[in-house]
């Protein structure tokens, strides 16, 4: 379980390191409607890879990744204002939030089969 850690922190890492890139060198990709899409899936693995990290720490490890990603997200969108170019938006967060909450339920399906 020691790595399942690893690759949370190291996750929330690169989505940290992501967000420090200014507007301006983000691939053209990256400025389609998908944004909020993209929002989705990034969080979900947030969501798994908190499950995975947690599940047997916690009592409710859903409410408790929840709880988590909406406040990490929110964390990243504020860190988004301080960087040129980018800008934070509060459906960013939202669909975060969507995200984690869909990876962490997958993640504790997974797990609950598992154990």
């Amino acid at each position: 379980m020691k790595n399942s850690k690893i690759h949370f922190f190291g996750y929330l890492v690169l989505i940290l390191l992501g967000s420090s890139i200014p507007g301006e060198s983000m691939p053209p990709i990256m400025a389609l409607t998908w944004d909020k899409m993209l929002h989705v899936i990034e969080y979900s693995l947030v969501g798994f890879l908190g499950i995975r990290a947690f599940y047997s720490h916690l009592k409710n490890p859903v409410i408790y990744m929840a709880i988590f990603g909406l406040t990490f997200g929110s964390i990243d969108e504020t860190w988004q204002s301080f960087i040129p170019g980018r800008f934070p938006s509060h459906y960013d967060v939202f669909a975060d939030g969507i995200g984690v909450i869909l990876g962490a339920l997958t993640g504790s399906f997974v797990y609950k089969k598992i154990t």
